[in-house]
């Protein structure tokens, strides 16, 4: 078992804190001198240095050090004696600076200080009129976090059973379609508002298929809605959507912006997630198949955990739920940290606040630090979800320089390790060419290394001399005994401009200091560059011995962190630094060196090719060693204080049993636990967030947070009516869908009366259908379908490769949305550098759960619409396709114009316009040629105008 506790904290029991207390009070035979060493040596020093602090009045950090009692009682970190290990005494390595706690705060201790205090701690730290130890049991007992709960919080209305309320009478029963009807109704007939009238149909057809596929209705659907005078015309085309593949593609992008999505860890170095699109693809396929949301739960938290189902049992492993649990494998993650237990705890912390707001709208990550200030939420409580994930693996090797994140196999054990083998014999094959190649190129590069580091100095002044001074670069080059094209690139390195802090110290030297700056440079070079070579050749004997008696794997070759010596790096690895020699640079080869490259170079190209083909593989997390979490006080993991098992919040078990047992990680508890349907705030919590997104609203206005900062229900008896009716209908999303959308009050006008306005201005009554614009996706995925180019390929990836990229490397970017015809959720999202027209249309960073999108209204939002070249090449192929129709007269395809783009028929006077507009155009820019620019011109301006980007 991994227990995480600092070196200097060890378990001290009780009886320990009384061995402590027993040495201030019962003092030895030399109790006077003691008691003179503590008032002359000791007391000073706690009274200036400590006291100002760590009084009764101040408390710092709960601690009291102006009294025996309150000394010997410690603080909220724990008593400052151990009175088994004097020497490892926490006032001891506090007043050390040994660790991330450093007193006092304003400076270190003189030397002489710390002796004196080291000395009164090996005496025993003994106190003046310190209480018998018997007196002090209270004083010393362990701290615990918790704090009873006020009957205000523990009737906050979030926290309450789900209730079961009856739709409330209501005088205009006629206007009620479905039972949640009444719950709108009984508000607005006691504010006296009116409800909006009913949505003209193709306004609801459009809204419909908007909200349920993320893409406008098309002509044929438009003309067979309006040709169905059937009562249940509206119901057939809510199933239909429902059942069509676009459905999964639009609602698993929403919940996609609450698992926040994307794919790479975004960060310090942005690696790519390679198999993140399995998880975005399970979300769609769950969607689409209505996987009930309990399980859809369960096997987010746990998926790995649960037994395999379907072919799935067949094939004897859980593809899916390993695939499932990406929820939590997904987050940024900063692989570089080199502080690798606050990585660790910065991953644990992301995914207890992804799983908290995702599925119960909770904070819990705001007691990190402190008990919630706002929510009945301990830091014991936040420590005892941390310790779940703790217990949870994230990282292959948590280790490394660089931590890969943790990918698992999708196929049975047996056929991954046949992989693994074939794979390490395929390196090694690999491995043996790239040892052939790299000795070819150390046999140039070492000598001009060696060469290079003896004159470092001499080339920096020279080359100095060059860039800032105007020397010739020719001469400078004969005197430093270097080739031009070699020494051009010492030039071209040193030369500034670029922001390289490990360069500055070199280029502010004044003229006078450069030959010392200098020659410090070359002396750090030297020295790097011998243990780089003497590394080099360790491992050289060890592959030379390995191939020799044939093992496997073989040996990698060593790897320079960058970090370590950025200088170094970049001047002997980098492909543009002075020392880099590349496998082409043929002229640098003696002739049967190059023979022989471009023979290694080819085995090498063959060899890639018979690479085993990789199995299926997920990123995803598995069960690890299993953590005893301690609350880490002020969040250090410092700084450990009380135990903190595996737990669900406190306020929450008061209405709902915490698992008794904890198994493992103890994520398949909490998966249970969350997934009840007693649990007064899964249900509630997901229903609000399908609500919100089909009115843009949700009842509860802040859809992550159901806490005290959070928005009180509008609707609390419709909200607990629809929770109710979610769960005893199977946890069913569409039938949730159905219930909503056939209600009068999805199907209301969006144009509200003056009497609404005035009486319900931020619509929190539903006295009408709240317009909004569409999202950026459903914006550009429309604009593809409308010109007919939307590739509907579902699934799969459009990124390569693993790793990251060069800081500026275009690598490093999204694919650019405007260049592709995929839907937008099928685009790969590269966290650090999000394309454009995502952020400029409100999408979000992918680095949050985001329940809720930010709505904007900027000037660079107009300037998309009147100069992107995306707009303009879809209206071209709308125009062309248009115009390619059997001839009409200009009235029919300006109909046709807007029954595809607005999915409207156009008003007389627009027709009238629209022509207007296309004879104008024409006299500017007469000839046959220019037809079908006219057309793409009016069909421009359609796509840009607020009927299109707005939804009623």
């Amino acid at each position: 078992m991994m227990t995480v506790r600092s070196r200097w904290i060890y378990k001290l029991p009780v009886l320990a804190l009384f061995a402590a207390l027993a040495l201030l009070a019962q003092r030895p035979a030399g109790a006077a001198a003691d008691d003179e060493f503590f008032e002359k040596k000791v007391r000073p020093i706690l009274s200036a240095k400590c006291q100002k602090c760590h009084n009764s009045q101040a408390l710092v950090a709960e601690l009291d050090m102006s009294t025996a009692e309150g000394f010997a009682r410690g603080g909220e970190s724990g008593p400052l004696i151990d009175g088994e290990r004097p020497m490892e005494s926490r006032l001891l390595k506090v007043i050390g600076y040994d660790g991330e706690i450093k007193m006092p705060p304003t400076g270190k201790l003189k030397d002489e200080e710390i002796s004196v205090l080291t000395e009164w701690v090996r005496m025993g730290a003994p106190w003046p009129g310190a209480k018998p130890a018997k007196d002090s049991a209270e004083s010393v007992a362990v701290r615990k976090s918790g704090r009873t709960f006020s009957e205000e919080e523990k009737s906050f209305w979030a926290f309450q059973p789900v209730a079961d309320p009856a739709p409330p009478a209501i005088r205009n029963k006629n206007l009620i379609k479905s039972p949640i009807d009444g719950f709108i109704l009984a508000k607005l007939e006691e504010k006296g508002i009116a409800p909006a009238p009913p949505a003209d149909r193709l306004e609801l057809l459009r809204r419909a298929t908007f909200d349920l596929t993320g893409l406008p209705p098309t002509e044929s659907e438009i003309r067979n809605f309006l040709a169905d005078r059937l009562p249940d015309a509206f119901a057939k085309v809510v199933d239909r959507l429902l059942a069509s593949p676009r459905y999964g593609e639009q609602w698993g992008r929403r919940w996609l912006d609450v698992a926040r999505y994307a794919d790479s860890t975004g960060n310090d170095e942005d690696h790519r997630y390679p198999h993140a699109w399995r998880y975005r693809d399970w979300v769609i396929a769950a969607f689409n198949a209505d996987l009930p949301y309990d399980r859809f739960i369960r096997e987010q938290i746990a998926g790995d955990l649960l037994a395999p189902e379907g072919e799935d049992a067949k094939l004897g492993v859980n593809r899916r739920g390993i695939v499932a649990t990406g929820f939590l494998a997904l987050g940024a993650k900063a692989l570089a940290q080199q502080d690798k237990t606050r990585m660790l705890y910065d991953v644990y912390d992301e995914q207890v606040d992804v799983t908290s707001k995702a599925f119960l709208g909770l904070t819990v990550a705001c007691a990190r630090c402190h008990d919630h200030k706002f929510d009945p939420i301990l830091t014991r409580d936040y420590y005892s979800m941390i310790s779940i994930f703790a217990s949870t693996r994230s990282f292959r090797d948590p280790k490394e320089f660089v931590s890969p994140p943790l990918t698992k196999p999708l196929v049975p054990k047996t056929e991954y390790d046949s992989y693994e083998k074939a794979l390490r014999l395929h390196n090694d094959r690999l491995k043996r060419v790239r040892f052939a190649i790299d000795e070819i190129i150390d046999s140039v590069k070492q000598p001009e290394a060696q060469t290079a580091a003896a004159q470092l100095a001499e080339i920096m002044l020279a080359a100095r001399r060059v860039y800032e001074d105007g020397l010739e670069l020719n001469d400078e080059a004969h005197k430093v005994k270097l080739s031009p094209e070699a020494f051009a690139k010492w030039v071209e390195y040193l030369k500034p401009g670029k922001p390289r802090e490990h360069l500055l110290e070199w280029e502010r030297a004044a003229t006078l200091e450069r030959r010392e700056v200098a020659l410090g440079y070359q002396e750090r070079f030297v020295k790097r560059l011998g243990e780089w070579d003497a590394k080099v050749s360790a491992w050289r004997r060890k592959y030379e011995d390995a191939v020799a008696a044939n093992k496997s794997p073989l040996p990698d070759k060593p790897s320079f962190e960058a970090g370590h010596d950025r200088f170094f790096a970049e001047v002997y690895f980098n492909r543009k630094g002075p020392l880099a020699v590349d496998e082409k640079d043929e002229a640098r080869f003696t002739p049967d060196a190059q023979a022989r490259m471009k023979k290694l170079i080819a085995e090498r190209e063959e060899i890639r090719k018979q690479a085993p083909p990789e199995p299926d593989m997920a990123c995803a997390v598995e069960d690890g060693e299993i953590v005893e979490q301690r609350v880490f006080i002020r969040g250090s993991y410092h700084n450990p204080g009380e135990p903190a098992p595996k737990d669900v919040p406190q306020i929450l078990k008061l209405g709902i049993p915490a698992p008794e047992n904890w198994s493992g990680s103890g994520r398949l508890e909490l998966a249970d636990w969350v997934a009840r349907a007693d649990n007064p705030l899964t249900a509630r919590v997901m229903v609000n967030r399908v609500w919100g997104w089909h009115f843009g609203e949700g009842l509860v206005r802040t859809p992550d947070n159901f806490g005290v900062m959070g928005e009180r229900p509008t609707h609390p008896e419709l909200l607990d009516y629809l929770a109710r009716r979610f769960v005893a209908g199977g946890w069913s999303i569409k039938a949730l869908h159905r219930t909503i959308m056939l209600s009068s009050a999805y199907q209301m006008s969006s144009r509200a009366s003056d009497e609404g306005m005035a009486k319900d201005p931020d619509n929190r009554l539903l006295s009408r259908f709240p317009r909004r614009r569409l999202t950026v996706e459903e914006m550009r995925d429309a604009m593809l379908a409308i010109d007919g180019s939307l590739d509907l390929t579902m699934g799969g990836t459009l990124q390569s490769g693993t790793g990251t990229d060069g800081e500026n490397d275009d690598k490093r970017l999204s694919l650019n949305p405007e260049k592709i015809t995929r839907r937008t959720v099928y685009l790969p999202l590269r966290r650090a550098n999000l394309p454009p027209l995502l952020n400029l249309f409100d999408f979000g960073d992918a680095t949050t759960v985001n329940g809720k999108r930010q709505l904007t209204n900027v000037a660079t939002q107009a300037l998309f619409w009147l100069n992107s070249e995306f707009l303009a090449d879809r209206a071209a192929n709308f125009a062309r396709a248009l115009c390619a129709e059997p001839a009409n007269d200009d009235a029919g395809r300006i109909e046709r114009a807007y029954l595809r783009i607005l999915n409207r028929r156009p008003a007389q006077e627009e027709i009238s316009g629209a022509i207007k507009y296309l004879a104008v155009y024409r006299e500017k820019f007469p000839g046959a040629e220019n037809e079908y620019k006219s057309w793409m011109s009016l069909a421009r301006v359609l796509m840009a105008a607020n009927d299109f980007i707005y939804l009623d």
